[in-house]
């Protein structure tokens, strides 16, 4: 089954083979293997000049030694005989507004060239610069970009990621075609699960091969323990599972362990079926299409509607602490994460996840009122909706249907989740915990806080912000965070009611409040999370695992904040940029400094292509640097070309 005829040879396939090759005027190393069930192969070719390096090979390793002081070029080439993606051209994925918008980037960067206008490359100001940056991610994107799915990113997260893709379409849709939103929807229903569940991520090629040969030697081990007990039919059923996957061993997996995805893309498709410049008769052949041999669209979006439906049903009827949704435990003290922040810190071991419950509930159960309201006016009845999706009759989503008296009553229940969530402290609150956070720090490192603290007096101010997270008992879980970003991003900017602009600028002042009270960082950006009113084994938790705790600026996280800001004073000022109101003038000014602030520490950063970054402190100084599994290419950064595009229209 695996095309080999001892287990020798498949032990040899699990190390490439290393070959010396070339001519005298390129020397070269190829690195070639074959996949463990012999069905397809990965080469990776390494060249270079010998006027400028040699290689050495001394296996495993190949080095490249340069031949004199100055830097060489050298080439990688990686090729595969596994099935294609199929690609989609820059038209195909950027609207006609963007590209233009690009071509101006590139003519005044030509016209600076020409002139011989004198900016340094590298700077901010530089036009040639900024070209290139544009370029540079739109390129990526076209990279990331196929017909089938949206990769998350290269040279790490080379696949599918359902949070990834939709979070990226709902943030490009200022730059992206309409057939964009197509793409990202087809490729989310393709991969449901039996229950409606949104694919958290893939595993296919290599990983889908150590994942089914581990479920394989899980399959072998029944087996033996079976015959072992005599249950011989019980064992036959366990080999014959065991040597199905043998059959097709580089079968894709799905991973369905999230929960956030499953509310994004309601979201997603709200938005599409909204958009006035798709035909009504797009938009219903769109979700009628079966080709993928799944069934319709719609039916599969109706399953999964059904399944969000059914998430929020009970906080819905009885809005108490217990009835949102809740993560499942990893033993008896830890609670696994179900969003975003998936790493083992990222939501201080709460049970209830801000995110989810305070802002993509509350917005995919709108956005399922939408989508209904969009169906019928495309055409499609309730008695034909019914026929087209038999398996959610008598749901919780046919139940707000039948009733939408109840239907808004359970929307306005999951908005108010956000009460649960909101803590706030007196001046003299956060100095005590702040000066405990700080204690447990090295010394330079406390120095140069205080010293923050001393100069910007942010300390002075009581300080209001959303948790995290809850415990298990329902209480908030005191860690400052951007999530409210996403909230921002995603709200209609036109409600500029008391109690609307109330929410926002809590918001905005907790992210734009100086670290280490608030999150922001002059040059650096805002910190992903901020645990000093939390408790000292969150402290501890977040010193050993950083990837999503005070030590990182996330770019997913600015970019959201940026675009939230934005969509704040589009909603808030007329065509002029002046506020609609006079009333509004204070706070347009205020959601305008805080764009400029946030903007211009990302750029001092020198980071904002990366997936995340950091910062060190040495001699009284903060330095920004490249946190160490920051990716290089990453779907949810090359986002950046939205924020460009919007900040264009919007400057004063």
């Amino acid at each position: 089954m695996l095309n080999a005829s001892y287990p020798l040879d498949l032990r040899a396939r699990l190390e490439p083979d290393l070959l010396t090759t070339g001519v005298r005027e390129r020397r070269g190393v190829t690195a070639f293997q074959q996949s463990l069930d012999w069905k397809t192969s990965l080469q990776l070719d390494l060249g270079v000049d010998p006027r400028e390096g040699s290689l050495l090979v001394v296996v495993p390793t190949v080095s490249i030694n340069a031949e004199g002081n100055r830097p060489i070029r050298f080439t990688v080439r990686v090729t595969t005989d596994a099935p294609a993606l199929t690609p989609l051209t820059r038209e195909q994925i950027f609207n006609a507004p963007f590209l233009r918008f690009l071509a101006d980037a590139r003519a005044r960067a030509d016209r600076a060239s020409q002139a011989g206008r004198i900016v340094p490359p590298g700077s901010p100001g530089s036009p040639a610069s900024y070209y290139r940056q544009l370029e540079r991610d739109t390129r990526g994107t076209e990279l990331l970009s196929s017909k089938e799915k949206l990769m998350a990113g290269l040279p790490n997260y080379a696949t599918y990621f359902g949070r990834d893709m939709m979070m990226t379409s709902l943030m490009m849709q200022p730059v992206w075609t309409d057939a964009m939103a197509e793409f990202v929807i087809a490729s989310a229903l393709r991969k449901l699960g039996p229950q409606g569940d949104v694919s958290h991520e893939e595993a296919l090629g290599g990983q889908a091969i150590r994942e089914n040969s581990s479920e394989y030697n899980a399959h072998m081990a029944e087996y033996f323990r079976l015959l072992r007990r005599g249950s011989r039919t019980s064992a036959d059923t366990a080999l014959a599972n065991a040597r199905a996957l043998l059959v097709d061993l580089q079968k894709v997996r799905e991973n369905y362990h999230m929960r956030d995805d499953e509310f994004q893309l309601p979201v997603v498709a709200a938005r599409y079926l909204a958009n006035p410049a798709v035909t009504t008769a797009r938009k219903k052949a769109f979700l009628l299409d079966s080709s993928d041999g799944k069934g319709s669209r719609i039916g599969l979006l109706m399953k999964e509607l059904s399944l969000v439906a059914t998430l929020a049903a009970p906080y819905a009827r009885e809005p108490v602490v217990q009835n949102l949704i809740g993560s499942p435990r990893i033993d008896s003290t830890h609670w696994r994460s179900i969003s975003w922040r998936d790493s083992n810190a990222g939501y201080a071991n709460g049970r209830f996840e801000m995110d989810i419950n305070a802002i993509w509930v509350p917005r995919a159960l709108q956005s399922i009122d939408e989508i209904l309201t969009a169906l019928k006016s495309i055409g499609f009845s309730n008695e034909q909706l019914a026929a087209l999706t038999p398996g959610v009759r008598g749901s919780s989503i046919s139940e707000f249907v039948r009733d939408p008296a109840f239907f808004q009553r359970g929307i306005q229940n999951w908005q108010g989740a956000i009460r649960h969530f909101v803590v706030s402290f007196t001046p003299e609150e956060i100095r005590a915990k702040v000066s405990a956070k700080l204690q447990s720090l090295p010394a330079e490192e406390r120095a140069y806080w205080q010293g923050m603290l001393t100069a910007t007096g942010a300390d002075k101010q009581p300080f209001e912000f959303v948790a995290i997270s809850l415990d298990s008992a329902g209480k908030p879980i005191p860690v400052v965070n951007t999530d409210p970003a996403t909230w921002l991003f995603l709200r209609d900017g036109r409600d500029t009611t008391s109690a609307a602009i109330a929410a926002v600028t809590r918001d905005v002042r907790a992210i734009m409040r100086q670290y280490p009270v608030g999150l922001f960082v002059d040059r650096l950006g805002p910190l992903v999370a901020n645990d000093a009113y939390a408790s000292p084994s969150v402290w501890e938790a977040f010193r050993r695992d950083t990837y999503h705790s005070p030590r990182v600026v996330w770019g997913r996280e600015v970019n959201l904040l940026l675009l939230g800001l934005a969509n704040q004073l589009v909603g808030a000022t007329d065509a002029a940029g002046r506020p609609r109101d006079p009333s509004l003038t204070a706070y347009v000014t205020e959601m305008r400094d805080a764009l400029r602030r946030a903007n211009a520490a990302v750029e001092a950063s020198g980071l904002k292509h990366n997936e995340l970054w950091s910062y060190e402190i040495s001699g009284g100084a903060l330095k920004p640097i490249r946190y160490g599994a920051s990716t290089d290419v990453q779907l949810w950064n090359v986002t950046d070309l939205a924020v460009q595009f919007v900040l264009s229209r919007i400057r004063d």
